[in-house]
């Protein structure tokens, strides 16, 4: 019996709050956060925490009036401590919104709020970019090195490249190869870029260049039919969310042009995920794809349940996994 080659499994989260209904800090970050360091300690597998840095500044603008505010910052502040020095890589996450986003009677209101970094001057994506890593590099033992945009919002990437190559981080990790949204605020297009683990690059992710300056370690793409779509959403007109995870916050819903592409194509690329609702379809990718040799599995602490780590962990012992990785430790091969 031929002995299958072991598998690298590249394992990320964006650590963030919902954009449209925020949910609270306790079960969007804390305590699903907490669940992933328990899968991960039992595993024995490292992950990248892609922190939401701008809502961290956003607590701290409003926690000298309001001492909830305070004890939450430092409440995530001592985790993404503790995150660090179980040796998981703090990479930074950038959802500009923040920076326009103001308390209202007890509640975030995001009703004002520039979604991506293209909407803000030249000035104003240097200062974003600086408070947000300092504030990152602060918590973290070892030098922060990633990068993730806010929605995959990554591009023009020429206007963030210059800054994050002076504050050292040259890792990217922004692009899911063959995916698209159609939306007025939060689109992007990486339809052409190359369904490849990582590659070098230069001025736009997307394109590679054999010795660029950056490096992007890409999420895995993964093929999802309409009918996906439209069980999500015959599941919510029947008034279920289709899954249910540890977040209590809302997202806000995307665009009529892309509900529509999404009902009516006959098929879809979108992220390989470890969140509840598409933790479904990790075993039908390997299926599909099963002579590759790196998977990058993304995730939102907010999204996971206890259903979607159990199937993470299916998906693993499938795959044959070698070792549980960070987005650094992986780029390092490329």
């Amino acid at each position: 019996m031929t002995e299958i080659p072991q598998t690298r499994l590249i394992l990320s989260t964006d650590y963030e709050l919902f954009f449209h209904q925020s949910g609270t800090v306790q079960r969007c970050l804390i305590d699903p956060a907490e669940r992933l360091l328990d899968f991960t300690a039992r595993h024995g597998m490292k992950m990248t925490f892609f922190v939401d840095t701008g809502m961290l500044k956003c607590l701290d603008r409003h926690a000298a009036e309001h001492r909830e505010l305070a004890r939450q910052a430092e409440i995530i502040r001592a985790q993404l401590r503790r995150i660090s020095s179980a040796g998981h890589e703090l990479g930074l996450h950038v959802h500009p919104h923040w920076e326009d986003t103001r308390l209202s009677d007890g509640a975030w209101d995001f009703s004002e709020t520039r979604y991506r970094l293209d909407m803000f001057s030249d000035d104003e994506v240097v200062n974003v970019l600086e408070t947000n890593f300092a504030l990152l590099q602060a918590l973290s033992d070892e030098p922060v090195v990633s990068y993730r945009a806010g929605g995959f919002c990554i591009e023009p990437f020429e206007r963030i490249g210059p800054t994050l190559s002076r504050l050292g981080v040259t890792i990217d990790s922004s692009v899911v190869p063959g995916t698209r949204l159609d939306d007025p605020q939060k689109g992007f297009d990486a339809s052409q870029a190359p369904d490849e683990p990582c590659w070098r690059f230069d001025e736009a992710p997307r394109h590679r260049v054999a010795d660029g300056a950056f490096c992007e370690v890409a999420i895995t793409p993964l093929t999802v039919g309409r009918f996906y779509f439209w069980g999500r959403l015959l599941n919510r007109l029947g008034g279920s969310r289709g899954g249910e995870h540890f977040g209590d916050g809302v997202s806000k819903a995307i665009g009529r042009t892309e509900v529509v592409r999404r009902l009516l194509g006959q098929s879809r690329v979108s992220e390989l995920s470890m969140d509840d609702a598409k933790s479904q379809l990790l075993l039908d990718a390997l299926a599909a794809e099963p002579s590759r040799r790196a998977w990058h599995v993304m995730g939102h602490p907010k999204l996971l349940s206890e259903r979607s780590l159990q199937r993470l962990e299916e998906f693993a012992a499938a795959a044959n996994i070698a070792e549980g990785m960070t987005v650094a430790a992986f780029a390092s091969h490329c």
